[in-house]
């Protein structure tokens, strides 16, 4: 790990999302005053602090929508009627859900649908979201609630069961949490972070959510991650908000703050030995036998 060897004063900058400028959910701060870098050392930066409000929303334009088709007499048979629910981001929880789609469907059913029922229901035993109808029934494409509510997207169409009659448990317990992690990322510099597909991802740090709903999230490592940046001239910063997914976290009005160290560091000496710290290395210059005989002395008599 880099640590500061110089006898340059460390610095601290402090970022407030309400004084940032931002354009889509990127946060653009300029800096009045420069973090300017010495021509002989190279800057280490660090995430020291970062708090915001858990009070993200789930459901939102990548993933709130349900969609299924009511079928007679059963699929592939001809379709009555097909729904297409736009989930709204007050959904918190898997009871809601299965209010907000029943209400939907009772309200929005044409005179085909008008002799059926279809019924959702959150089963608090299994934390599985169920399905019944007098009328057979498909969970299909282009939903993208899946992951959501309990399916994986390579399993739709996913088609009501025959036994008992029309009635369908999804796969999978729901996962009703917005946030696992967060990711802040920047657009300055390369930082060689990489994720479970070996990319690299300019990630500063991943902030795990570790409080409930409605209280603060905050973040103070215990051990600084020092990155070394290629640029002596820090003026603007771009901070962006990703989820595990990778989707940009939609704030809205919602601030953060966070707080970053600056050090200075001598960059190490060039001429080492590319293969040090290997075993060729250890064996080359470490096990060598001395370059002249060493003469022992008699001990003959003593």
């Amino acid at each position: 790990m880099y640590l500061s060897n110089s006898n340059n004063q460390l610095s601290t900058i402090f970022l407030n999302s309400k004084l940032a400028t931002k354009t889509n959910n990127s946060y653009r701060f300029n800096l009045n005053t420069a973090i300017i870098c010495p021509l002989n050392q190279k800057i280490l930066l660090s995430l020291e602090e970062f708090s915001i409000a858990n009070a993200f929303k789930l459901f939102n334009s990548t993933n709130n929508l349900f969609v299924f088709g009511l079928h007679q007499p059963a699929p592939p048979g001809s379709l009555i009627q097909l729904f297409e629910i736009t989930i709204p981001d007050t959904i918190n929880n898997p009871v809601k859900f299965c209010e907000y789609v029943n209400n939907y469907y009772i309200v929005n059913k044409n005179t085909g649908a008008a002799g059926y029922t279809w019924v959702a229901s959150y089963n608090k035993l299994t934390f599985k979201i169920e399905f019944a109808s007098n009328a057979s029934f498909e969970i299909r494409h282009p939903s993208t609630c899946y992951d959501i509510i309990g399916i994986t997207y390579d399993q739709l169409p996913l088609f009501a069961g025959t036994n008992p009659s029309f009635t369908l448990i999804l796969p999978y317990p729901v996962n009703f949490i917005p946030v696992s992690n967060i990711f802040i990322k920047t657009q300055e510099f390369t930082l060689q972070n990489i994720n479970s597909f070996g990319t690299i991802t300019n990630t500063l740090a991943r902030i795990p959510v570790n409080s409930n709903p409605g209280f603060k999230i905050f973040y103070r490592p215990t051990e600084l991650n020092r990155f070394l940046l290629p640029i002596r001239k820090i003026k603007e910063l771009h901070i962006i908000l990703e989820d595990e997914n990778g989707n940009e976290l939609d704030l809205g009005t919602q601030p953060f703050q966070m707080m970053l160290k600056i050090e200075l560091i001598y960059p190490f000496e060039d001429n080492v030995a590319a293969d040090k710290g290997s075993i060729g290395y250890f064996i080359k210059n470490d096990l060598r036998l001395p370059d002249e005989e060493v003469e022992e002395e008699d001990t003959i008599g003593i």
